[in-house]
């Protein structure tokens, strides 16, 4: 076996059908590269294999070499599972609790995910509206890790899903915002250019705010169902 090989069989036990496909889910591959890599017209450099290697769970070294021990027959494909859309983001539309809280997840025609991280840690959430139109438009799908079962840290400049709640507890808010660290606070400040969703959410991780404002997901990528 060839690298071109090995990257489209490592590709596919990752449970990805296409070039295409891993590239839309994957935000780390660009899908000219890998279709020229697995066609052969662009050697893998060192670091498309370690991106690879990252993205489909294999070693970098037996991308391009074959060895690290991993068997150099093509392996077996599996599929990941289908992701589930649970929900929905949508700043400014408060929910009672109850409806919050059993929204009907159904299934999605995407599968996979982040190879980095397990499936079950993964879920996708519809975009209603405009809260989220700088890199989202209104029935987009993003793909959401959950924070608390990766155990990941916030980080300045990640795409987050947050739930607020008020009234005490009684209707919630779930919407998308960008962390920023200003002035020793963590600001989530809006994606979106409308004036309705433009004042930023103060998150204090140990303060009495955290118990109203909640941060549940890193947001992975965005992409459209097909």
């Amino acid at each position: 076996m060839e690298p071109k090989d090995r990257l489209k069989a490592a590709r596919e036990r990752a449970g990805y059908d296409s070039p295409t496909e891993a590239s839309r889910v994957l935000r780390t591959i660009n899908v000219n590269t890998i279709i020229s890599n697995e066609n052969g017209n662009r050697p893998i450099s060192k670091k498309m294999a370690q991106v690879y290697a990252e993205a489909f769970g294999v070693s970098a070294g037996w991308l391009l070499y074959g060895d690290s021990g991993e068997p150099e027959q093509e392996p077996k494909p599996t599929r990941r599972p289908a992701l589930q859309i649970i929900g929905e983001v949508a700043a400014g539309h408060w929910l009672e609790s109850d409806l919050f809280e059993h929204e009907k997840t159904e299934n999605s025609n995407l599968a996979g995910g982040d190879a980095r991280y397990l499936p079950s840690m993964q879920y996708l959430m519809r975009v209603n509206g405009e809260s989220l139109n700088k890199i989202a438009r209104h029935g987009d799908l993003i793909l959401c890790l959950d924070y608390a079962q990766a155990g990941i840290e916030l980080k300045s400049g990640d795409l987050v899903v947050a739930e607020r709640s008020r009234d005490g507890g009684l209707t919630f808010e779930r919407t998308a915002k960008r962390i920023v660290r200003h002035n020793g606070e963590i600001e989530l400040r809006p994606e979106s250019d409308d004036p309705r969703f433009q004042e930023p959410v103060i998150y204090n991780e140990h303060g009495e705010e955290a118990t109203e404002v909640r941060v549940v997901a890193k947001v992975l990528g965005v992409f459209r169902e097909v």
